[in-house]
């Protein structure tokens, strides 16, 4: 799939970065950090989420989760305090949003997961050529997983409404981030969860007639 080619659900993810319990609900560490406000922006993005892996599931799109599941000597961890520690309820992700199966759940121990899993290898064994990216936060995790996508040759999807930071002028800085250095065509690549889900449900629906 070029950068001008039509969407294909064989070779799209969705990728869901950082929706763990340590991110979004009191007690977590980076939630805690954020505090009330953030949380309450963190969980206002469980329902566009919740509504794009219902359609990625059956338009036959893939459902990525690239999420923190850290070690006490990870890098790291020399910036931010042990959060979402590897085999604690704090690295699971979120209800609203778990894991079905066939899903992908890639556990990484830095912001992109291009750098500390083989999620590059199983995308490619997957046919996957673009990615629609969600999840936490804007200028953080997603932007280094975008960075290291982009460079592998990816195209990229920004989900407006299913991104957040911890502040919403990180959040927006993020996305004019994306546009600035990575988006070729802004309007296809920066879209509400509404448009992505339109636009999956329409290629479906052509699909079906022909």
């Amino acid at each position: 799939m070029s950068r001008t080619e039509p969407f294909q659900s064989s070779e799209t993810a969705l990728i869901i970065i950082d929706l763990a319990n340590d991110f979004v609900n009191a007690g977590g560490v980076i939630a805690d950090a954020g505090g009330p406000e953030y949380q309450a922006r963190a969980r206002a993005i469980l329902p566009a989420l919740g509504r794009l892996v219902e359609a990625a599931h059956r338009g036959g799109v893939t459902v990525v989760y690239a999420t923190d599941a850290h070690m006490p000597d990870d890098s790291e961890l020399a910036k931010w305090p042990p959060h979402a520690m590897k085999g604690t309820q704090w690295a699971e992700i979120v209800r609203e949003v778990a894991p079905r199966p066939g899903d992908l759940v890639i556990e990484k121990r830095t912001y992109s997961p291009f750098v500390s899993s083989d999620i590059h290898r199983q995308l490619q064994a997957r046919g996957i050529k673009r990615l629609y990216i969600t999840g936490l936060h804007t200028d953080c995790c997603a932007r280094h997983t975008s960075g290291d996508a982009f460079q592998l040759g990816y195209d990229l999807v920004w989900v407006t409404d299913a991104l957040q930071a911890f502040t919403e002028d990180a959040h927006r800085q993020g996305l004019e981030y994306f546009k600035s250095w990575y988006a070729s065509d802004p309007v296809r690549q920066l879209q509400t969860a509404e448009q992505v889900i339109g636009d999956w449900a329409g290629v479906r629906a052509e699909a079906m007639r022909v």
